[in-house]
């Protein structure tokens, strides 16, 4: 596959949808249909997993407008200022969107974020012994409720959500990963 050629078919404020023409390894043509974000650098995003010094995993349950629902997630957020690292921005978006800090931060490992729409992707750090520092401080458009689960009890947790209340599918993979490279 090959991709031979894009069109921008609309443009908004913050994303473009794009034809991708393509060929295939028989020559065959075909138009997949993406989306791209316009305000991010590098790979487009960063997760955070946070665990605090007493050994609770910090999750946000968070209101996605596409699901109009809640969603249980790892705090996360785009690499849109200009010349800030990833680790920047994973340290700024997991105190503006928790309160909580991170000291030290260890890379896990980037992962698109939904393939077959779109190429950003997200670099995964850990955050051990991240500290309550004050309040958090979130955008206009953003509720955010910060959920700390001790480790212990998180697979109870994630397997119980309440009604109403969606699981990002990302958070059991990465941290099965996590518990495999013995981080958690």
């Amino acid at each position: 596959m090959k991709v031979i050629g894009k069109k921008t078919v609309f443009e908004g404020r913050f994303l473009r949808m794009v034809d991708k023409y393509i060929v295939d390894s028989s020559g065959n043509r075909s138009i997949w249909e993406t989306v791209e974000r316009k305000n991010v650098e590098g790979r487009g995003a960063v997760v955070i997993i946070a665990m605090t010094r007493d050994d609770e995993l910090i999750f946000e349950k968070n209101w996605r407008a596409p699901l109009e629902s809640y969603v249980i997630q790892f705090p996360a957020g785009l690499t849109d200022v200009p010349g800030e690292t990833e680790e920047e921005t994973a340290r700024r978006e997991l105190l503006e969107e928790t309160g909580y800090r991170a000291d030290k931060l260890i890379p896990v490992m980037a992962v698109p974020l939904a393939p077959a729409l779109l190429p950003t992707g997200a670099m995964h750090f850990f955050a051990p012994d991240a500290v309550y520092t004050g309040t958090a401080t979130n955008k206009d458009a953003e509720e955010i409720e910060v959920v700390k689960v001790p480790v212990d009890r998180v697979s109870e947790f994630l397997l119980n959500l309440p009604a109403g209340v969606e699981l990002d599918l990302r958070v059991p993979g990465i941290l099965w990963i996590m518990q495999n490279k013995k981080l958690i």
